[in-house]
């Protein structure tokens, strides 16, 4: 009897032991979602934390009035840069990019000056730089910048000035740091350049149609985008399309490991969204949605049905407790 009652419990430890292993697992990553909510005249920003299942989590991360416009978290996850409307602003568009202390949001560092509404700052993999697009009065058009941030990061006093690359929006960094994906604003095509040859551009999306958002897979191996409110992934020389999936839907990030996508999508993918934001006539609601990185198993993550998300980045967490 006692050997008996022995072999249970140890049957029962095992149970508890894989359970609690997968509650730990199921918050390895989590997604920090900006959004309004209500009408426009009465609404409010949100900023919140869910896990990939949708699980509100309690994380500690800077209130909705300390994160400007697409924040991101450095590879060390120390820092976070984001667009931030400026003290004392001279427009509704005078924002800059700062960067913020992850540990202590009262340590903010403006990190760009005279530029036009720089936006979308992407950090280098190895957080010594930061890649980020800003408007260009003289050629009229969107650029693509460079900042070097390793001396401010280091605490130095010094003041490094961005260096144009090439013409476009929304540039992302490939995993070893020596190419970037990018909207060609114009033309609506996604192209790659090469950070020392600036020059050597390919295109990716041959064929596909007005497209935006491009992503790098965390490996390097495929990188993925949105055409006509369809998600493509394709290698890095553009071959090989695959269409994972269609619906209205724009802003995409893949997951940490790979093997994830997250995405905003609307009531053409879920119809208990609806249209709550007035402006002379009405804005349908959004939420964030997951799949696999093979277009599978779409489930929609966001729960509010009033709400209407302007961003969302993926960082990791460790072991964290959800509310």
């Amino acid at each position: 009897m006692i050997k008996r009652n022995l072999w249970l419990c140890l049957v029962f430890i095992i149970l508890l032991s894989a359970c609690a292993e997968n509650t730990l697992g199921a918050s390895k990553y989590a997604l920090v979602v900006g959004a309004g909510r209500g009408k426009l005249l009465f609404g409010h920003r949100v900023v919140y934390a869910v896990d990939e299942y949708g699980n509100l989590l309690n994380l500690e991360i800077p209130k909705e009035e300390e994160l400007g416009n697409n924040p991101e978290w450095s590879p060390d996850g120390e820092w976070i840069a984001h667009s931030y409307l400026n003290p004392n602003p001279k427009s509704a568009s005078d924002y800059d990019i700062y960067i913020i202390d992850s540990r202590n949001q009262n340590n903010s560092i403006r990190i760009t000056q005279n530029l036009i509404s720089p936006n979308a700052p992407d950090w280098s993999p190895n957080g010594t730089q930061i890649v980020f697009y800003a408007y260009d009065a003289d050629s009229r058009d969107f650029g693509i910048y460079l900042l070097e941030v390793k001396c401010i990061l280091q605490g130095e006093n010094c003041t490094p000035e961005p260096t144009f690359l090439i013409s476009g929006d929304y540039p992302d960094w490939s995993p070893d740091g020596k190419k970037i994906v990018y909207r060609d604003r114009a033309r609506s095509e996604i192209y790659i350049v090469d950070v020392q040859n600036p020059g050597e551009t390919v295109k990716i999306s041959e064929g596909l149609g007005s497209c935006s958002s491009p992503q790098w897979s965390p490996d390097g191996i495929k990188i993925a985008f949105v055409c006509n409110e369809t998600v493509y992934i394709v290698d890095p020389d553009g071959g090989n399309p695959i269409n994972l999936m269609s619906g209205s839907l724009y802003l995409l990030k893949w997951s940490p490991d790979g093997k994830k996508i997250a995405f905003i999508g609307t009531e053409a993918l879920d119809p208990n969204l609806g249209q709550v934001l007035d402006l002379e006539g009405t804005i349908g609601s959004t939420a964030v949605y997951i799949m696999d990185a093979n277009g599978a198993n779409v489930v929609r993550i966001t729960k509010s049905n009033e709400e209407s998300i302007g961003w969302f980045t993926w960082f990791p967490t460790g072991n964290v407790q959800t509310k």
